[in-house]
Order: structure tokens, then C-alpha cells, then sequence
């Protein structure tokens, strides 16, 4: 038989244990963060038909984590915590080209890029820039010569935060484009704008 004294300390172990789990804090979540809304497609049209632009990734950029470095560590790369990519950057970049570089698919000639950084850099005085790094290719048919740059984009950022970074990538992306349509735009392309039965 148990006892009455036993019984009280039953339901008030009962009562406690009621109680510690309706205080305890609910789990925090997993913010996923974008290069924000549609880019306008044309906006950096390239001057020469694309049939594809593909874009790929070094495996220090391949992931979803949203990566900064502080001046204090160089060599260390952190990543902010509970904050992640929706994609991997590799593929918001390639969507984000295809439309502001108005993609036809057709011409002879396909533009890679291969990213090698998407990082927020943060110097000694706390001021933060979205850095964008990558190495454009074009590639044509067997007439057209392939060519090779890289690119080295900084856009500087009001604060040092998840979301400020995503508003400053989207930028370096959109300046990506320019530099892209630029480099297009001059003897690299020239070859790309002939007909191949000519």
C-alpha cells in the first residue's frame, strides 16, 4: 500500500516536472536567406547569344553555410550560426546570370563560371564588404577561341549580419553580370558573334 506521504510527493514530483516543461523555451529556428527577389531579366544582357551560362563552385563555397572572416583570424573562415543559404550559392548565381544576361540558347558559345569566394569579410574596425570571387571562361565550338578572366567583386556593407551579407552578395552578383556583358562586349566575343558557315 502506498502510503499518503508518498502519494503527495508523487503528484508534486508530477507537478514540477508539468511545469518545468511548459517554461522551457522553444528551439530556436534555422533562418534561410536568399539573394532576394527576381532579377530583372535583360538587365546586363550579354552583346552575344549564350547558349548556357553554368556556374559552379570551389568546395570551400560548395555548401549552404553563410561564411564571413574577421581580420583578427585570417586564415579562418566562421559561419554564422542558425543562418544557411536556401541554395547553394552555385546555384542562385547560375538562375541570377541566365536572367540578368537574357541566356537565348543559341549562339555558339557557353560562359562558365566557377566560383571561388561568397564570403562576408569583416576588417579590423568591425566594417563588413560582401566579397564575390570567380573565373569566367568562354567556351565555343572548335572555331571559336576559349578565353579565361577572373573577377574580384567587393561590396561594402552597413553591418556585419546574415541578412546585410545576402542584400551585398545580391549586389556583387548583379555587378558580376556587368563585368560579364562587358568583357563580352569586346574582342573575347567577337569570335562568338560569327556564323559558323561563314
Amino acid at each position: 500500500m502506498i502510503s499518503r506521504f508518498m502519494l503527495i510527493v508523487i503528484s508534486l514530483s508530477f507537478f514540477l516536472m508539468c511545469a518545468c516543461t511548459g517554461l522551457s523555451t522553444p528551439a530556436p529556428q534555422i533562418v534561410q536567406h536568399d539573394l532576394g527577389g527576381p532579377f530583372i531579366t535583360g538587365a546586363t544582357a550579354s552583346p552575344v547569344p549564350l547558349r548556357t551560362i553554368v556556374v559552379s563552385a570551389q568546395p570551400v563555397v560548395n555548401g549552404v553555410a553563410m561564411n564571413y572572416r574577421e581580420a583578427a583570424n585570417p586564415t579562418q573562415r566562421g559561419s554564422y550560426v542558425l543562418n544557411r543559404w536556401a541554395a547553394p550559392p552555385a546555384a542562385m548565381v547560375e538562375a541570377a546570370l541566365t536572367r540578368l544576361m537574357a541566356v537565348s540558347g543559341t549562339g555558339r558559345c557557353r560562359l562558365q563560371v566557377s566560383l571561388s569566394d561568397f564570403i562576408v569579410d569583416i576588417d579590423k574596425a568591425g566594417d563588413a564588404r560582401a566579397v564575390l570571387a570567380a573565373d569566367l571562361r568562354i567556351v565555343g565550338d572548335a572555331s571559336v577561341p576559349s578565353a579565361q578572366r577572373s573577377v574580384d567583386i567587393a561590396v561594402p556593407m552597413p553591418r556585419a549580419e546574415p541578412a546585410a551579407g545576402a542584400l551585398a552578395l545580391r549586389q556583387a552578383v548583379q555587378k558580376l553580370g556587368e563585368t560579364a556583358a562587358m568583357w563580352l562586349g569586346g574582342d573575347v566575343g567577337r569570335a562568338c558573334k560569327v556564323k559558323a558557315d561563314l
